[in-house]
């Protein structure tokens, strides 16, 4: 009976004192975790590296768009990719930057890039390209299927 009694208090320290340590741990260890820096739905600069992989991290599609300064064809272009970006805000990213070279292509957050350069740029262009790479699928990816 003594014996009994001694191992019964025994696991009941054993399980006060782990529960100790976990509150500890939790405490000082996720304490020093810096929040990720917010990216908002469209930017006119290059993104570091690092704020590429935060958007590709958090699931979101990051569409590139960069075209030379004096290009009249991208006015019309970036018009469109504003609008499917601002329609799905939360889900993609627009990178949109002035630069010597031209690029349009979405990098999905599994890696995927899909090259847009050549395609005439439209919402159901867009659409469809971008559901085949989104990790994060609005509604209108999932209802497109039925």
């Amino acid at each position: 009976m003594m014996k009994e009694r001694a191992m019964a208090v025994l696991i009941g320290l054993i399980m006060i004192f782990s529960v100790i340590g976990f509150a500890f741990n939790s405490a000082v260890f996720s304490s020093g975790k810096k929040p990720l820096p917010e990216i908002p739905t469209i930017v006119t600069k290059k993104l570091k590296p690092d704020e590429i992989l935060v958007v590709l991290q958090t699931g979101k599609v990051l569409i590139e768009d960069f075209y030379p300064e004096n290009c009249s064809k991208c006015l019309e272009r970036n018009a469109e990719l504003e609008k499917f970006a601002n329609s799905f805000d939360g889900f993609v990213v627009l990178e949109k930057v002035v630069a010597n070279e031209t690029l349009l292509q979405m990098i999905g957050a599994g890696g995927e890039i899909i090259d847009l350069s050549n395609k005439e740029i439209n919402r159901t262009v867009l659409l469809d390209n971008f559901c085949k790479i989104a990790m994060l699928q609005p509604q209108e990816c999932l209802l497109k299927e039925i």
